[in-house]
């Protein structure tokens, strides 16, 4: 029954983390999230890989402005400390044209606390096609 609870209150510290990531993401704060990456952090996708000095650079220099960044389906499984969070991530961005882009990204993320905090680590995404009646571009 403790280790229900532990896990219930780790898997709750990392949704919140992840939601504050994703903030940070689309307030386009390298400082936030300075504060949440390992210093070793890597993000992933299918040909090609981002140091964290690479990702936070991309993500403050995107083009447009970002509406939002959302998650949903997700799911956490502790490991001790380490734990996997899975789920897709759901994004807007307003290009300086005027013209949104919608983006579904499956992922997964891997935190790992460090001196007793917990730290995103690895981020691996893969974009999903876009479904029927959800263009993803429109004016």
């Amino acid at each position: 029954m403790a280790d229900t609870r532990q896990h219930g209150r780790t898997a709750a510290s990392i949704l919140r983390l992840e939601r504050e990531t994703m903030d940070a993401i689309r307030a386009k704060d390298a400082k936030a999230l300075e504060r949440v990456l390992t210093a070793d952090f890597v993000y992933r996708t299918p040909g090609a890989e981002l140091s964290r000095a690479e990702f936070l650079q991309n993500v403050v220099s995107l083009p447009g402005r970002i509406l939002s960044v959302e998650g949903s389906e997700l799911r956490v499984s502790v490991y001790g400390d380490t734990a996997v969070l899975t789920g897709v991530q759901r994004s807007r961005v307003r290009t300086d044209d005027g013209v949104e882009h919608l983006s579904t990204v499956a992922f997964t993320d891997v935190f790992v606390k460090q001196r007793g905090r917990w730290r995103l680590s690895l981020a691996y995404g893969v974009e999903l096609p876009e479904q029927a009646g959800e263009p993803e571009q429109r004016r």
